[in-house]
């Protein structure tokens, strides 16, 4: 079983709160796309978004949390939402866990590869696309893991979901490591991560409601341009379908 958990921003937290939710509406409905059903959804939210979409496989917890008020915030805000998922997820366990941002896009076939190796301790998204919102390209982002937080699947066991919101988080690595830190925790202990065999997550950037995201529409010199053009690939039919990344309206 692969559990997706994600944490979405509060609407007194958007700029935009109608585009927050077509940006998780799109998150939402790349995930469900997945080609097996041993998966679910946690969405952990002060408000669940104002969209159509509904699907059996997701659940959404709408609980009063704390408005944050700065970037720090932001994160603090988004981590105790992910430790409000974990502690719901931990009767799914053991299950393979994957921390998604909620306005990225996945791989229809996760699911399919948690599934054919359940025992496994997990993947990590060394490559992923980055795409800027209204592009037809995408870039070929190396050492994706460091950048976006849609980037790793680790495998739990019951005793390493948070049983509580009271418990300590610092008793649990996924809490503590974040998506930069997680692999190499991993290694350090003798269970490391495997490098994923495809391009597992699209980390979409320049949407307006990006608080840390990087973008390519900065990127000036020979060399940037070069790196660019090097890495890009056209955003076809078929990489929209594997993904379900649709431009918004």
């Amino acid at each position: 079983m692969l559990i997706f958990v994600l944490a979405l921003q509060s609407p007194a937290a958007s700029a935009d709160w109608e585009l927050v939710s077509r940006l998780c509406e799109r998150t939402l409905r790349s995930i469900c796309q997945q080609t097996v059903d041993q998966f679910h959804v946690i969405l952990v939210c002060n408000q669940r978004p104002s969209i159509p979409f509904t699907h059996p496989k997701i659940t959404v917890l709408e609980e009063d949390f704390p408005l944050p008020q700065d970037t720090p915030g932001r994160m603090a805000d988004k981590w105790l939402k992910i430790k409000r998922g974990l502690v719901a997820a931990r009767d799914f366990g053991p299950a393979h866990i994957m921390i998604t941002d909620a306005d990225d896009c996945v791989h229809r076939d996760l699911a399919a590869l948690s599934a054919a190796h359940p025992d496994d301790q997990g993947w990590s998204f060394e490559i992923g696309y980055l795409h800027d919102a209204g592009s037809r390209w995408v870039y070929r982002l190396k050492n994706f893991h460091q950048y976006c937080g849609t980037s790793a699947i680790v495998r739990l066991e019951p005793a390493e979901f948070p049983a509580s919101m009271e418990d300590p988080t610092e008793d649990y690595f996924i809490l503590c490591s974040g998506h930069r830190g997680v692999a190499a925790y991993l290694r350090s202990r003798g269970t490391p991560l495997r490098p994923l065999g495809f391009l597992g997550a699209v980390y979409n950037s320049a949407t307006g409601e990006n608080h840390t995201a990087i973008s390519l529409r900065g990127w000036r010199g020979k060399k940037m341009l070069l790196k660019k053009l090097l890495n890009s690939r056209p955003l076809t039919r078929s990489l929209r379908r594997a993904f379900g990344l649709y431009e918004l309206p």
